[in-house]
Parts: C-alpha cells; sequence; structure tokens
C-alpha cells in the first residue's frame, strides 16, 4: 500500500522552541543565511548521526540520556534489540541510548488520543556533557505536542530538529520554560536555523505510518541499538529552615522627646 503525506518540519529547543517547514528538496535547503550545511532535515533517517559520529563530533558508542514527554498520559515503547522486545514504561519516559543510531519508540495508551498508535523515530546527532555523575539530571528532552499528535493522525509528517539554545542568541522575551513553535517557510533548512540559534542536537520524525509486525522493515525499525530504560528518582523535597520566634518586644510605653509635639511620638 502506497502512503501520501502533506509534510512539515518543526525545530524543537532543549527548552521548548520549535520551526515548521513543508518539504522541500534537499538542494534547496543546504544553504542558510549564505551558510552551507552537509545535510537537511530530509535526509534519510540515521545519516546525519553516523556523518556526527565519523567526524568525530561525540564519542562513539557513549550513553546519552533521553526524555520523552507526552502531551497527556501514554506509554513510550522503546525496542531492545528487535521488535519483539519491547520497553514499556509511563509517559514521561527517559532511557539510555547512544548517539548515532536512529531509533524507532511506540506511543500508545494516550488518553487524548484512544485510537491511535505512533512510532515515531528519534535520531541523536550530538550530545550534552552534564557534570560528572549527573547525567541523569540532564537528559535531551523530546517533547511531543497535542497539535503534532493530530496532524500525525490525519497523516500528516513532522520533522523535529531538536537544538541547544545559546542564550546570547536568543532575544530575552523568548527565554521561558514553555514549547514555542516558528513556521519555516518552504526551502529552508530546519537544521540551518537550529544551528544560528544554538547546537543542534537531534531529529525527530513523526508520522502516521503503521510497522507490519508480522514481516518488519528493516528500513523502518533501524539498526535496533542498545537501549536502557533509566527510573529518575525525584528529587527530595527540602525542607524550609525552622527558625525560633523571636522573643516578643513590648512597645506599650511611648516617649516623646523633648520639643516633639503630643502629636507626634517617637519610639524608643
Amino acid at each position: 500500500m502506497s502512503h501520501h503525506y502533506s509534510g512539515c518540519c518543526r525545530l524543537l529547543l532543549v527548552t521548548g522552541l520549535c520551526l515548521v517547514a513543508s518539504t522541500a528538496s534537499a538542494q534547496q535547503t543546504r544553504y542558510t543565511e549564505g551558510r552551507h550545511y552537509i545535510y537537511d532535515q530530509f535526509v534519510p533517517p540515521g545519516v546525519a548521526g553516523q556523518m556526527s559520529v565519523m567526524a568525530g563530533k561525540v564519542r562513539p558508542f557513549h550513553p546519552q540520556q533521553l526524555k520523552v514527554v507526552l502531551p497527556c498520559d501514554g506509554t513510550v515503547t522503546f525496542f531492545a534489540g528487535s521488535p519483539n522486545r519491547p520497553l514499556e514504561t509511563a509517559a514521561p519516559a527517559q532511557a539510555a541510548v547512544m548517539v548515532g543510531p536512529m531509533y524507532r519508540i511506540r506511543l500508545s495508551n494516550l488518553a487524548d488520543f484512544p485510537q491511535h498508535e505512533f512510532f515515531p523515530s528519534i535520531e541523536l546527532i550530538d550530545e550534552l556533557h552534564p557534570p560528572p555523575g549527573q547525567a541523569e539530571r540532564f537528559p535531551i528532552e523530546v517533547e511531543f505536542l497535542r497539535e503534532e499528535l493530530e496532524w500525525a493522525a490525519n497523516g500528516r509528517m513532522v520533522t523535529k530538529v531538536v537544538y541547544l539554545e545559546q542564550p546570547d542568541r536568543v532575544p530575552v522575551q523568548n527565554l521561558q520554560g514553555t514549547p514555542r513553535v516558528t513556521n519555516v517557510a518552504q526551502g529552508e533548512n530546519a537544521v540551518g536555523h537550529a544551528d544560528l540559534l544554538g547546537r543542534p542536537i537531534a531529529i525527530v520524525r513523526l508520522g502516521g505510518r503503521q510497522p507490519d509486525l508480522r514481516s518488519p522493515d528493516p528500513q523502518f525499525w533501524g539498526p535496533m541499538a542498545p537501549v536502557t530504560l533509566v527510573q529518575v528518582a525525584p528529587p527530595t523535597a527540602v525542607q524550609p529552615t525552622r527558625f525560633d520566634a523571636p522573643p516578643r518586644q513590648d512597645r506599650r510605653q511611648v516617649t516623646t522627646f523633648p520639643g516633639a509635639s503630643a502629636d507626634q511620638p517617637s519610639l524608643r
């Protein structure tokens, strides 16, 4: 069966920003503000990540924390080496994955989309550098918005380029914790736009295609690279410091200084 999707592309900031663009040829999208990029959002899944590994931009076989966030209650499933080896967990879900390979995940049991399952792909093209021993506290966060799931449910294809923001390149009024979405005109390179604002670290593709579990397509599932679910302990609540109440001061007597009028008392 052939599938036809109307395409769009979103650029997702680690803390929230997205860009949206219609599909266009790769030759049209390689230039952004006079700069040439070796790839854009339309290269086949896995190509950009492998380029990063071969270029030495990332540490090969080094695990990177990844967090998947949904707009409603639901289940996130990673696949450990085979479509027949699912690793399910409730959203938000966090896992340790490799930088470079394309990962296929499943979004199911969605409270707001009970009749749908989605199989987006996530491809890390760069990594974060958290303080030693604190990697689980600083995952790359991929958030799927409600409108994106609606588009995918209606046969549209959404591509996100996630990037790490550099505050000196973004207006102060944009430094918010909520997702921000900006449209990218047809023929523009979302990877290039991400690079102008920060450091691109992931490409995410979301559509309505359903896999045939009886005959798995290797191209759809990708290399099935290693993945490990991570259970992050909630932060310990900090108890406020208790201070004893200061001794009560008796202010019942008011004395007037010499030269002060009776209606202008001074406290001693």
